[in-house]
């Protein structure tokens, strides 16, 4: 009489309705599986007989003690002040960082994460970039993920997003409550989720004053000050009337700022700017940048702390400090310098 074969994973997955990486995660007991999941798995297992092989689960059991970091350019003040802190909680846990970088190519990013798997690492962390929402969540059927930027609700998949409308809104917001009409925006990397938010607040603030959104006055950037520079250098030769520039992030800011006194402006005096994020080199820039703040070196812990829960099978609701409105000396009402003009009312925050 022939044996029966034992059953496998294979087929604790099929009879199931999930993935063989999700049955092996639920034998393993490292990352979160859904109760309803857990449900099916243990009537499977009980009706197939099935025995996982105990050598295979030891092994699996074993960490590596790493985590991938997914960043874009490691020279940029904003990856660098996440990845400190997040470096920090993760040591304290017995923790190392395995940094690859994507550089804002899809082709990059994709090898960077390929990488990361073969890594052998526990986890991985997305500091914002062009992946896909669907190349994520198939990507955490193996290894947990934290994506910073984006808004995934998936099984091990944790988003941890800031709510750059809302910046881009009160960064307007602030410049139309100085009187400023004509404003000015230098926009982030085309393809950064962030850059697109900061847009959509900055036009929601204008028409809701009844003021229309020009294209003359929206110039694309990458969120360098190069491009600040440049884009600012063609907004004053366009000879369109600008009176305020609201700029995708500091760096963008400071370009523009520089920019503008080459071309023999004074900041605030003739042009206003705004920028986001406050870098630590702000307050220190002159003049000192008005700008958004956001917790930067919070979003690195609570990164942290969430992949962290995922790989013990916990559930963690993050949880960031509000973003805001750093008042310096880079913007001024626009009666100061024009007296005559009438004021424009002013808008309160909903």
């Amino acid at each position: 009489m022939k044996k029966k074969k034992a059953p496998t994973v294979y087929d604790v997955a099929k009879l199931a309705g999930v993935s063989p990486s999700t049955v092996s995660r639920f034998l393993n007991r490292t990352t979160y599986v859904s109760d309803e999941k857990s449900e099916k798995l243990e009537q499977a297992i009980k009706e197939l007989g099935y025995k996982p092989n105990q050598h295979s689960t030891t092994h699996s059991n074993r960490r590596s003690m790493t985590i991938g970091v997914l960043i874009q350019h490691p020279d940029s003040p904003f990856t660098c002040r996440i990845l400190n802190d997040m470096e920090k909680t993760l040591i304290a846990k017995g923790y190392s960082l395995v940094i690859a970088t994507g550089h804002w190519q899809k082709n990059l990013e994709q090898h960077a994460l390929d990488y990361l798997a073969k890594s052998n690492v526990d986890g991985v962390i997305i500091v914002t970039g062009d992946i896909k929402e669907e190349t994520i969540i198939k990507f955490a059927n193996n290894i947990p993920v934290v994506a910073v930027g984006y808004q995934i609700e998936a099984e091990n998949v944790r988003s941890i997003n800031l709510d750059n409308t809302l910046g881009g809104y009160i960064a307007t917001l602030h410049l139309l409550q100085q009187g400023h009409v004509n404003i000015a925006h230098i926009k982030g990397h085309s393809s950064q989720p962030d850059a697109t938010c900061r847009f959509e607040g900055y036009k929601k603030a204008l028409e809701e004053s009844g003021i229309k959104v020009m294209s003359k006055l929206v110039k694309q950037g990458d969120f360098s000050s190069e491009l600040g520079y440049e884009k600012t250098i063609e907004l004053i030769e366009s000879k369109v009337h600008f009176s305020a520039i609201f700029a995708a992030n500091d760096q963008t800011g400071y370009g523009a700022i520089k920019a503008l006194t080459d071309r023999g402006y004074r900041v605030p005096e003739d042009v206003s700017v705004v920028g986001f994020d406050d870098l630590p080199t702000s307050q220190y820039f002159t003049p000192a940048l008005t700008t958004l703040r956001q917790p930067i070196e919070e979003v690195g812990v609570v990164c942290a702390h969430s992949l962290l829960n995922l790989l013990n099978g916990e559930t963690h609701e993050a949880r960031l400090p509000p973003i805001e409105l750093i008042v310096r000396q880079s913007t001024q009402s626009l009666y100061r310098s024009n007296p005559r003009q009438q004021p424009l009312e002013k808008f309160a925050l909903s």
